[in-house]
């Protein structure tokens, strides 16, 4: 595989560096890692079976360097002192390196002149299973589960039986590599732990190397071939979880931090099927999610066809909480209060302290709606309280009949008070 723009030529050698002198003569080298510091100033630290850390820093092609090492453990018994696995943390201008023995995990504060060390675990790893997550954590491997560490100790633990050959982290996934014992058979597998499932798993030939490059992930066999594996897109993921794993589609699409209009695709498409399967309560529960971003009149027609006016009831409320409801909305809500003969929840709607005065509803549309379903009351209050002076005299003599009241009403209003309505009463209601 190649990336594109690549040269097809053989790279340039510009330098050969002799790696041991007679300073730092020569060991096992168990573990090795490349940190780019400023280009063209490297750091490059090499593990030894002596628990030591080789380090060689500066300029390598021009041979400006110097060079240094870390003392982990100084076992009798080198197999327990070997460095098996080694890990940067870069935090600002704060450089610190894990480093990992059979017996223990460690940590190097590399910013200061003199690199200090501490111990975070008493619990190491034989075998050259370490990792670094995009949050910098440093992942350790062993058969009974991983181990995560930050700089102040052991983190999380995830218990996945069998020898971790290989880890890695690739775009939020735990990469692993697993020796099953039983069966002499390596799989790899791919570990979305945000969600707790298992995002892909291959029976893969013995690994010599794991990378993660170019956006893909690359597997260096034994036999020198190469298994390259690549992420799919968005959709062609929710189309395989959306066959029957509804749930983790959504918690999915939440943890890639999608937009929200993404997020509520993903909802109405769960709620199409928890209606499909006549589980109506759970279904509108998902589409109030989309309220927003999904047409209104979707869901709407739905639950009209289906007659399911207390479903359709609360989303008409959710509706006119958010502010996104219009004059039809309002209308269908009343007659839904109407229908279901809810005198409290029209109470609530119409007489509420801040109804008017937030604007959740068009005062016209719901005198209308209330006068027509003989709410008379309740139109009437909502035309006193909105300062619909003509609307109330309206609903006392037609609907009402109560003139004397009618009357008494023309009277208590001064031509000043309330601007237009005010006058157009006196115009139309007064005799001298």
């Amino acid at each position: 595989m190649e990336p594109e723009g690549a040269s097809t030529s053989s790279p340039d050698c510009i330098q050969i560096l002799r790696i041991f002198t007679n300073q730092f003569p020569e060991a096992k080298i168990t573990s090795f890692l490349v940190l780019e510091e400023a280009p063209p100033l490297l750091l490059i630290v090499i593990g030894q079976d002596n628990g030591s850390i080789y380090c060689i820093q500066g300029d390598i092609a021009r041979e400006r360097i110097k060079r240094f090492k870390l003392q982990v453990d100084n076992h009798l018994d080198k197999s327990q002192s070997s460095i098996t696995g080694l890990g940067f943390r870069v935090d600002g201008q704060v450089l610190q390196l894990f480093a990992v023995t059979p017996n223990t995990v460690n940590l190097f504060n590399m910013h200061t002149q003199t690199p200090t060390r501490q111990t975070l675990d008493q619990i190491g790893s034989s075998v050259t299973s370490v990792g670094m997550t995009d949050r910098s954590e440093f992942i350790t491997g062993l058969p009974e589960a991983i181990y995560f560490y930050e700089v102040d100790g052991r983190g999380p633990c995830w218990a996945f039986e069998g020898e971790k050959k290989f880890l890695g982290w690739f775009r939020g996934y735990l990469l692993c590599v697993l020796a099953d014992q039983r069966t002499g058979k390596n799989t790899f597998n791919v570990y979305d732990l945000k969600n707790w499932l298992i995002a892909h798993s291959i029976v893969v030939k013995e690994v010599s190397q794991m990378l993660c490059k170019w956006g893909n992930i690359i597997l260096i066999l034994e036999d020198k071939s190469t298994l390259c594996i690549g992420e799919k897109d968005m959709e062609s993921k929710l189309d395989m979880l959306f066959k029957n794993l509804y749930t983790v589609a959504i918690n999915f699409v939440q943890s890639q931090q999608s937009d929200a209009a993404a997020t509520a695709e993903v909802l109405r498409k769960y709620g199409d099927h928890l209606y499909s399967k006549q589980d109506f309560d759970e279904a509108m529960s998902q589409n109030i999610h989309t309220i927003g971003h999904l047409e209104p009149s979707y869901v709407i027609q739905k639950f009209l066809d289906a007659q399911r006016i207390h479903n359709l009831t609360n989303y008409l409320e959710k509706l006119h909480e958010k502010g996104l409801a219009s004059k039809d909305h309002t209308t269908l809500l009343l007659n839904c209060y109407t229908k279901l003969k809810d005198v409290e929840k029209l109470n609530e709607f119409i007489k509420s302290e801040d109804g008017v005065g937030e604007q959740k509803f068009d005062v016209e549309t719901v005198i209308g709606v209330c006068r027509a379903a003989n709410y008379h009351e309740h139109a009437i209050s909502v035309a006193k309280k909105a300062g619909r002076h003509e609307w109330y005299l309206k609903i006392l003599l037609e609907d009402l009949g109560r003139y004397e009241e009618a009357l008494q009403y023309i009277s208590s209003l001064e031509l000043s008070q309330a601007g237009g309505d005010s006058e157009r009463v006196w115009q139309n209601y007064y005799r001298a």
